[in-house]
């Protein structure tokens, strides 16, 4: 079976081969010639690009667009606080002192009560002595308005002081009241202070750059003219 078929294999490669010369004997004509065709050229261009630095402009930052206002009112300066430099503590004024007038007009002379003389007295005032007061004045006609006279009063219990007063009058005053000088019951009583007492008094002539009420007051600066009179008592008797 093997044999058979190599024999057909051998029979068809002859057949082939025949065939192959038949066509090249009956074509004599030479093949065309092709024309030389110059190979193209391919020129390949390598093209660098170098990347140019990539330079990026950062873009300003997105800001809020503010509103100016304009006030419609000057702003008002805040006062500055100055320190105070420690000053030195001011200086006392010492008022000036009003000089007294100057007067020379002697000294006078207790006439009445006589020294030691009693007087009645009660402790509510409502009775008993007034004190009249007599003296011989430093001259006989009147003087000028701001010249009089001071009675200084103590009331005395034993040792102890009870009470004292002290009363001005000028001297016109004292002339035209028939030179004296009264001291009411009710001022009395309270030199007693409600028992027996004994009053010292004495008169001294002074003069004053102010004035006298002529109840007893003066105003003003007063000086001393003279020398005090001699000084006499008064029993103050309680009943």
């Amino acid at each position: 079976m093997k044999i058979t078929n190599l024999r057909w294999i051998v029979v068809f490669s002859a057949l082939v081969l025949a065939s192959s010369a038949c066509s090249s004997n009956t074509s004599l004509t030479p093949p065309p010639t092709r024309a030389v065709t110059q190979t193209p050229w391919i020129i390949e261009k390598v093209i660098t690009t170098t990347p140019e630095p990539v330079i990026v402009t950062p873009l300003p930052p997105a800001t809020e667009a503010k509103v100016v206002r304009t006030p419609t009112k000057a702003p008002t300066a805040k006062p500055v606080a100055v320190a105070k430099s420690p000053t030195a503590p001011p200086v006392a004024v010492v008022p000036t002192a009003t000089s007294a007038p100057a007067c020379n007009l002697g000294s006078v002379t207790l006439l009445f009560p006589e020294n030691g003389a009693p007087r009645n007295t009660r402790p509510d005032g409502s009775g008993g002595s007034a004190f009249i007061f007599k003296w011989t004045p430093f001259q006989a006609g009147d003087s000028d308005t701001q010249t009089g006279y001071r009675i200084i009063m103590e009331s005395r219990r034993g040792s102890s002081r009870v009470n004292g007063a002290t009363v001005y009058v000028s001297h016109n005053k004292f002339l035209k009241d028939g030179q004296q000088y009264i001291y009411d019951q009710r001022a009395v009583s309270s030199l007693a202070g409600g028992d027996n007492a004994t009053v010292t008094w004495n008169v001294t002539v002074v003069k004053t750059n102010g004035s006298f009420d002529d109840q007893g007051n003066v105003t003003g600066t007063v000086a001393t003219c003279g020398t005090p009179s001699a000084t006499w008592t008064i029993q103050l008797l309680v009943p």
